[in-house]
C-alpha cells in the first residue's frame, strides 16, 4: 500500500474510533432492534408489565422476549423490579432522553472540532 493509502486508512480508523466514542454502539443496537422498539412502544402505552403479560402480546416465545427485556435493562432502557414472584418491566423514559441528548452533545462537539 502506498503512502496515500496508508494515510486514508489511518484517517478512516481515527474516524471510526471517534464515532465509537461519540455513539454508545451497544446502547443503540439494543434500542433500535425492531422487536425491542415494539416492546418499548408496548410498555410506553400500557405501562409496567411482567414478562408473561408482555409475551402474551407478541409472536415470539416468552424466552426470546425475556432476553430482549434483559438486554434493554442492562443498557438502562428499561428498569425492572420484583413484585411478589414477578419481575415487572418499565420504560426508563428519562434515561433514554438523556442518552440521546448526550449523543447529540458529543456529535456537536465532534463537528465543531472539525471546523
Amino acid at each position: 500500500m502506498d503512502k496515500k493509502g496508508q494515510q486514508v486508512n489511518r484517517y478512516v480508523t481515527d474516524c471510526e474510533k471517534e464515532l465509537g466514542e461519540v455513539f454508545d454502539i451497544e446502547y443503540y443496537k439494543a434500542i433500535f432492534d425492531p422487536v425491542r422498539i415494539e416492546l418499548i412502544k408496548y410498555l410506553a402505552i400500557h405501562g409496567a408489565k411482567n414478562v408473561g403479560e408482555i409475551a402474551d402480546n407478541f409472536t415470539q416465545d416468552r424466552s426470546v422476549i425475556s432476553r430482549h427485556l434483559d438486554i434493554m435493562c442492562k443498557q438502562g432502557i428499561l428498569k425492572k423490579k420484583k413484585e411478589s414472584r414477578y419481575m415487572i418491566y418499565e420504560v426508563e423514559c428519562w434515561s433514554i432522553i438523556e442518552k440521546f441528548e448526550e449523543t447529540a452533545r458529543n456529535l456537536r462537539r465532534m463537528v465543531e472540532e472539525e471546523r
